[in-house]
């Protein structure tokens, strides 16, 4: 293939900062969310959630709600079982002799989590669903419970799957070089047990369905999901269907984030009520059930060591991670831990040695999902908090520190010691680039200062994955994202891709992409996506891949479609060349090219309040390497709102439990996400190595936010607190739990100001 010679009068679209098509139907009500449709006869779904986080089930008499007014159906787990319902696809990638527990849509026999669903109710409107639902007595006997990771790995710990050994759900150990000799060797060496905690992703839009069948004998699904052609394909299977019997739209999809990636047992049982009654069937997820019903993030314990010698290299790590899986896998719920916590622990460092076993657990907790980072997120937490504590013991700067420990560039493409490839990188600029604007004073930081105040600056470095590409093949047995480009006789163009949006703005960046690449005009470009029916195969928006993935599908369609104009002339526009020819149409495939590895160095400046124990961000910076930049304003958008997702991690958000199992935050009255006046402004830069890996040279960074903010934020508080010999605080660092470790500290200096 090809590619024809830019035209000189061409616009050059990519790098420019476009502001986003999506944004003016949003903003003025013309949304299509699920909750907009209600086709003519639609019956509303309510549950019957389970009160107890672990119980048998001793009988479900749903006999007097069946009776009910406007009820049309109550479904059991028996009733899904007459249907021929099967389970929920259970967790991928997982080690030999992992256990793989059977995952169905209602409970049955035992619940194994406060909120998993029991029984379904139909009826003709939502608030007769939820009356009749108060009508479903089940009988349950009550089992101790178990929550927290270490406790539920116990050999004593309540057992939540019959026929098991124990809740440990898999083990895996991750070695190179001799870790043990490094350690007996090193000169320094530090060690922490660090928690990253549970916390609840809170998309704008909760989670929903709507299922019908169609005209045409299909089922119809509207469905809120990031993996369109992947849910039609597991509800295919759980249904026993063929794929092609299943038309599932996604509509508008008000934020995922990671927890619209898996297929929910509610969502399946009612899908299969509509099936069953031959109408249509609509649930949509209350805020309060989505504490307990839509999937967590987080929720690992690791006890960690690292190394260095005289020189003050960093030579070894070694430890135990354990991770909850909650009651039982979502599919990329164990790649969370095996596919990016534990191969990601090296950071940018030259470690030699690694030593490091990763541990996944049941417990008595809602089911844990990938959440904005999954993985990635609480490797860079675990390692740069790791980083900073070893600079206190060698009395060294911890940008110094990790400065002398990157992979130089020179050194691209670098194999680490968890044998993951980085394609380029200049780890190096980026610290520099954050020190230079570090080092420039910021009037919003003055002016937010109160006197009294303890200073502290933190930094954290960190490289993240992306533009995965799953080694599932596709309905066509090939490999990879696909994408087709129409060119109409008119000159208009149609891009259609199987990854899609929720926020994101793809429809913005690939439109600008084939309207660059093509050379027509940005607005004669649609972009669809989210539909199965229209939209090509695709694996899904997760894992910051989509411009990688779906971007480099697009680009081979559009030098397919080039090509075909310049088979007409060569020097032809391809608008031109569709008129001559009665269109062009064109596919195009990612391929399955290995991952891209992003990078950034944030910075953080607070102030603590040493009477409150209070902590205010002054200031915020971002030096972001995803490679080349499509559009900048979408970059710093992305930034934007990882970041203040890392903030509420840093600073406000746990997922809690009682000694029960009960959730002890499920509203936002008891979960507390950032509020806008949290975060200052946010200072975005970006440096660009570009990836070798694809033809547009980028890199995933739509979940940079998120994995380089929370480590500087906890280690700027860090820095305010070590006056009081204050060495490591778990997160969400409150104000409550600052205030008592100032309190309970010896050591009381007076505070700057």
């Amino acid at each position: 293939m090809t590619t024809p010679r830019r035209r000189a009068d061409a616009v050059n679209l990519i790098g420019q900062p476009l502001t986003r098509r999506e944004d003016p139907p949003l903003l003025t009500g013309r949304g299509q969310y699920v909750d907009d449709f209600a086709p003519a006869g639609t019956l509303h779904a309510f549950f019957v959630r389970s009160p107890l986080a672990h119980a048998r089930i001793a009988s479900v008499d749903a006999e007097e709600a069946r009776q009910a007014e406007g009820v049309h159906a109550v479904f059991t787990a028996e009733d899904l079982a007459a249907q021929g319902v099967g389970a929920l696809p259970g967790g991928e990638g997982l080690p030999p002799g992992a256990l793989n527990p059977s995952f169905l849509a209602l409970a049955r026999d035992k619940v194994l989590w406060a909120g998993q669903p029991v029984a379904l109710v139909v009826a003709d409107t939502p608030e007769r669903a939820a009356d009749a639902a108060e009508f479903v007595v089940t009988d349950y006997d009550d089992l101790p419970a178990v929550t927290a990771p270490l406790d539920a790995a116990a050999d004593d710990a309540p057992l939540l799957h019959e026929d098991t050994p124990g809740n440990v759900a898999f083990r895996k150990r991750l070695t190179a070089g001799d870790a043990d000799a490094a350690f007996r060797d090193a000169a320094y060496t530090v060690s922490q047990r660090m928690t990253s905690q549970r916390i609840a992703p809170v998309a704008m839009e909760p989670r929903g369905v709507l299922a019908y069948p169609a005209e045409d004998g299909r089922l119809e699904i509207r469905l809120p999901t990031q993996r369109a052609h992947g849910a039609r394909n597991w509800l295919a299977k759980i249904l026993g269907l063929k794929p092609d019997q299943i038309h599932l739209m996604t509509g508008d999809v008000g934020g995922g984030f990671g927890a619209k990636g898996p297929l929910y047992p509610d969502q399946v049982a009612v899908i299969a009520a509509a099936r069953a009654l031959g109408r249509p069937v609509k649930w949509i997820e209350e805020r309060s059930e989505s504490f307990t019903a839509t999937t967590h993030g987080r929720d690992q314990v690791a006890d960690l060591e690292l190394a260095a010698d005289s020189g003050g290299n960093i030579i070894a790590m070694r430890g135990t991670v354990h991770a909850s899986m909650g009651a039982y896998y979502t599919p990329n719920g164990p790649g969370s831990l095996l596919g990016r916590l534990g191969p990601m622990l090296p950071q940018a460092y030259r470690l030699e040695h690694f030593d490091v076993e990763l541990v996944g657990v049941f417990a008595n907790t809602t089911p844990i999902g990938p959440y904005r980072g999954a993985g990635r997120p609480e490797a860079a937490y675990f390692t740069e908090r790791l980083v900073d504590m070893l600079a206190r013991e060698m009395n060294a700067d911890p940008a110094e520190l990790r400065r002398r420990n990157f992979i130089p560039p020179a050194a691209f493409p670098y194999t680490t010691v968890t044998g993951l490839t980085y394609e380029t990188g200049d780890y190096h600029a980026g610290l520099d680039l954050l020190q230079e604007k570090f080092n420039t004073d910021s009037p919003e930081r003055l002016r937010l200062t109160p006197p009294g105040q303890l200073i502290g600056r933190g930094i954290a470095t960190f490289v993240e994955p992306g533009g995965i590409v799953p080694k599932a093949p596709g309905p066509d047995g090939t490999i990879g994202d696909k994408a087709t480009v129409t060119v109409d006789p008119d000159g208009k163009v149609t891009v259609a891709v199987g990854t899609s949006g929720h926020g994101q703005g793809h429809e913005t960046a690939f439109a600008q992409l084939a309207a660059d690449l093509l050379e027509v005009a940005y607005d004669d470009v649609t972009v669809v996506f989210g539909d199965t029916d229209t939209a090509p195969f695709g694996y899904g928006t997760f894992g910051s891949r989509s411009l990688a993935a779906g971007g480099t599908a697009i680009y081979n369609a559009c030098q397919e479609a080039l090509d075909s104009a310049r088979r007409v002339d060569a020097p032809m526009p391809v608008a031109e060349a569709a008129a001559r020819l009665g269109g062009i149409s064109a596919t195009g495939s990612s391929g399955a090219p290995p991952e891209t590895y992003a990078s950034g160095a944030y910075g953080c400046e607070v102030a603590v309040d040493p009477d409150t124990g209070h902590v205010t961000l002054l200031r915020v910076i971002a030096v972001d390497d995803c490679g080349v930049l499509v559009n900048p304003l979408l970059v710093e958008g992305q930034v934007h709102g990882a970041v203040a997702q890392g903030v509420g991690q840093a600073l406000t958000e746990q997922v809690g439990y009682d000694e029960n199992g009960q959730p002890m935050s499920a509203s936002l009255m008891d979960y507390a996400v950032p509020f806008a006046a949290t975060l200052p402004h946010i200072e975005s830069y970006s440096v660009v190595t570009p990836s070798t890996l694809n033809p547009l040279g980028v890199k995933g960074m739509g979940e940079s936010g998120t994995i380089g903010v929370t480590p500087a934020v906890v280690n700027a508080v860090m820095d305010a607190l070590a006056r009081y010999g204050i060495r490591h605080l778990d997160m969400p660092l409150t104000a409550e739990k600052v205030w008592t470790a100032i309190h309970e500290s010896r050591v009381h200096p007076v505070p700057e100001g």
